[in-house]
């Protein structure tokens, strides 16, 4: 195969195929190695990305090519755990030259700032992100970037967040191949920081802090509960221990709010994640003794059973809590004891099955759940009710998960050219990912 038709694989994002094309041309072309260690790089195989990224470099490639290769091998790095050389890396790209290369400049700017963003460097980041939107970025990066700047903002500045949300006019560079699979996916967020902005003054903090605690900013949270009215102390006590871990003032914060059930549960939950059984049992037994039954405590319930390994007793409080359940939430439910019985194989194909039927019931075009469910029919010997749960939920937007179970049903029913490409599917994808792995065992047992 040609270097030019491996290119092509690369721009149609199929990864899997690129990866072995490119592999036969790396003894001629330093290119195709940049190219292959970049591969591994989306795979998360950070020693052999280093490798062949570093060996690219030092047999020589072009100033474009070498500034791409200084980006990958930064995200190797930080994906290594190699924050400041993976920080130090980007900002080789500083010296660009000559002008029109400078986008990638930009693009290595808000990479290091993603990165102090999620350790909680947030003026760090701020600063990067706009000295990121200095420069022009491609469409969708720029987005990214008014989108991460607009979650710092929204906690001082609401009227610059949401002007960082509105849709912009300014000059874009072009869209470029190799960079957009290095773009981190943001899902919702943008929209739903938009309509949380939009709320009443009275109603942000919370609510933004509650927001930051779902997105991993559990410091931001805590800065927004600090605001609020003495009866949102479990908020902000709820977002420091998610920082540090520590259940001494959630203990202290029982002892002075006696009545309020939610700190019991959390609690509860705070031991049982320190492997504190008998803390975590006592506090248990307080709840049920004063409470009355409620879904929540019957989940947590469930949590202490699992860590005990007792099966039968978690099936037994997930079923009383799908039974306690808001007719809203069953879905919900529904859905943690499918994950349940799928994880541990436990009545996978009785108590299972049923679950995540009531899931799919409840929640006919959410792709997850549809991807559960083709899991489900395939395990359970429903290989073509499977292949079509598969299908619907890849057209509902499923990922990874709904193509690999797509190609497992459909070589069960003997289409193995069908199977191969909807597991190549899966691995290009999701090349990081559990489903890659998986994906390239099935397609190994296809040949």
């Amino acid at each position: 195969m040609s270097f030019q038709a491996a290119e092509e694989l690369w721009r149609a994002g199929r990864y899997y195929e690129a990866r072995a094309a490119y592999a036969r041309l790396v003894p001629d072309l330093p290119l195709a190695q940049l190219r292959l260690g970049m591969i591994y790089v989306l795979r998360g195989e950070r020693g052999p990305a280093e490798r062949a990224i570093r060996s690219a470099m030092q047999r020589g490639l072009s100033n474009a090519d070498y500034q791409v290769a200084l980006l990958y091998l930064g995200r190797a790095l930080a994906d290594d755990g190699r924050s400041e050389l993976a920080t130090r890396t980007w900002l080789l790209l500083e010296a660009c030259h000559p002008a029109q290369l400078c986008r990638y400049r930009a693009v290595a700017r808000l990479l290091a700032a993603d990165l102090a963003m999620t350790e909680g460097a947030y003026a760090q980041a701020q600063r990067g992100l706009q000295a990121a939107l200095a420069e022009p970025l491609p469409v969708a990066w720029a987005h990214y970037a008014r989108y991460r700047l607009a979650l710092l903002e929204a906690a001082t500045d609401p009227e610059a967040a949401l002007a960082l949300l509105a849709p912009t006019a300014e000059p874009q560079a072009a869209a470029d191949p190799w960079l957009d699979p290095l773009l981190p996916t943001v899902g919702h967020g943008p929209e739903e920081l938009h309509r949380l902005l939009a709320t009443p003054p009275e109603q942000r903090s919370q609510l933004l802090g509650q927001f930051y605690l779902e997105h991993g900013f559990p410091r931001l949270a805590e800065e927004q509960f600090a605001v609020l009215s003495q009866d949102r102390t479990l908020d902000a006590a709820v977002a420091r221990w998610r920082t540090d871990g520590n259940v001494q003032e959630l203990e202290a914060l029982a002892t002075t709010y006696p009545d309020e059930w939610r700190l019991g549960l959390l609690l509860a939950m705070a031991y049982l994640k320190d492997n504190a059984a008998a803390a975590a049992t006592h506090q248990l037994e307080i709840l049920s003794e004063t409470q009355p039954a409620t879904a929540e405590l019957e989940l947590v319930w469930a949590s202490w059973h699992l860590m005990r390994g007792e099966y039968e007793a978690v099936d037994q409080a997930y079923q009383r809590a799908l039974d306690l359940a808001p007719v809203e939430r069953r879905g919900d439910y529904a859905l943690l004891v499918a994950r349940f019985h799928l994880s541990t194989t436990y009545e996978l194909c009785s108590g299972g099955l049923r679950a995540v039927e009531i899931a799919a019931r409840a929640r006919p075009d959410d792709a997850t759940t549809l991807s559960l469910l083709a899991a489900y029919r395939y395990y359970c010997d429903q290989p073509l009710a499977a292949a079509r749960a598969a299908e619907v939920a890849w057209q509902a937007g499923a990922g990874a998960e709904a193509a690999y179970y797509l190609g497992l049903s459909l070589a069960s029913l003997g289409e193995r050219q069908a199977a191969r490409e909807a597991l190549i599917r899966a691995a290009d994808q999701a090349p990081a990912s559990a489903w890659r792995q998986r994906a390239e065992l099935a397609l190994r047992a296809l040949r």
